[in-house]
């Protein structure tokens, strides 16, 4: 008798467990799903999983819809990393499903912060005599969709500085030379990470140096669309560089200075911004990429461009990936070039490191202060 009470009421081990299905669900989505969140669901009776769902890219159906459109038992329990929507966009309200579908209870992670939501939808639910619980693994679903939050939230997108460097902190050597700073697999690694991010940042010194291509070529990532963001501030790139290549794919993204002497378009996306001493202003640049759905920027430089970044607080997360070589000399390219102060020193919380052959990966979160 006991164990059929247990079934019919889930508990708190029960929502852990199938909230935890849930977000590993959700992640299924990673880099296909922006600027909309990873969102996973659980539908349970009787403590058995009827049927999963997560939402697989931008524009396809919500998590909720995979997972109760072909489900007629009522009665269940639907477990979600994110507060349903009640409200249309490219699809219908997920609330008014969960309800036709008559749910008897419904578990999220966390409320969603788009103000089209907000709660609105836990309350809709409530409306219609839904039990709703909320919180339940709130921590874990708020790292997994920080790049939606940071995004919806400020309006700019999700910060991530990534760079190879030698183990004394440098990106070249005195000649100004990268190539190959790291190993054939941490190579391999990094340019799988651009999957998970919406654009990919660099600036008019490594595209003259190293003539990239900044696309994406590892398995996995098939389909994929990655946004390319070069900061050209004279507009004087020539249009023969890779970068300019795969666009309909890989759409090109320019920013160039409002002061620049050719301010003809090379790129239908094109943007002439202010700028300062140290070059564009990268609050305007940010600003503008939000406005085109772009939720996420991962930034691979050169030093300068990420010591514009890391001078001005303008990043959530670092990925650096650490070759085994010691490069050394005094005119050798440096991430941290700016910063004499100890009081000042920046600090990464939450590091987590991987090895990998032939060096080690670390990602950690800028440590904000309290105001």
């Amino acid at each position: 008798m006991k164990t059929i009470l247990n079934r019919t009421a889930p508990g708190k081990k029960d929502d852990q467990k199938f909230m935890k299905i849930a977000l590993k669900m959700s992640e299924r989505g990673l880099g296909f799903t922006e600027p909309n969140p990873l969102v996973g669901a659980v539908v349970v009776k009787n403590g058995k999983i009827l049927s999963c769902g997560y939402h697989q890219a931008f524009g396809m159906k919500h998590a909720e819809t995979m997972a109760l459109e072909n489900l007629d038992v009522p009665g269940t329990t639907l477990y979600l990393t994110l507060e349903p929507c009640c409200h249309f966009g490219k699809t219908p309200p997920c609330t008014d499903l969960i309800i036709a579908k008559k749910v008897k209870r419904v578990v999220t992670a966390m409320a969603d912060p788009n103000p089209l939501v907000n709660g609105a939808g836990m309350r809709k639910l409530r409306d219609h005599g839904i039990q709703v619980r909320c919180g339940v693994y709130g921590d874990w679903a708020e790292r997994i969709n920080r790049h939606y939050l940071k995004a919806i939230r400020t309006r700019v997108p999700y910060v991530t500085l990534h760079a190879g460097i030698s183990l004394d902190g440098k990106l070249t050597d005195d000649a100004g030379r990268s190539r190959w700073m790291t190993s054939e697999e941490g190579r391999r690694y990094s340019h799988s990470l651009r999957g998970e991010f919406s654009a990919i940042l660099a600036g008019r010194g490594t595209l003259l140096a190293d003539n990239p291509r900044l696309n994406l070529r590892e398995p996995g990532w098939q389909g994929k669309t990655l946004y390319r963001v070069v900061l050209d501030s004279a507009n004087s790139l020539s249009r023969r560089l890779n970068i300019f290549k795969e666009q309909e794919r890989f759409p090109l993204i320019i920013f160039s200075s409002d002061k620049a002497p050719n301010r003809r378009k090379k790129v239908p996306l094109h943007f002439f911004v202010g700028h300062d001493k140290h070059g564009l202003l990268l609050v305007d640049v940010l600003k503008q990429l939000y406005k085109l759905g772009i939720a996420s920027l991962l930034v691979e430089g050169g030093g300068r461009v990420l010591d514009s970044f890391i001078r001005e607080r303008l990043f959530d997360e670092m990925a650096l990936f650490f070759s085994n070589k010691i490069v050394g000399g005094r005119n050798s390219g440096q991430i941290f070039a700016s910063g004499d102060r100890l009081e000042e020193a920046l600090e990464l919380v939450d590091c987590r490191w991987s090895e990998f052959a032939g060096g080690s990966m670390l990602r950690g979160y800028r440590k904000c202060s309290p105001d």
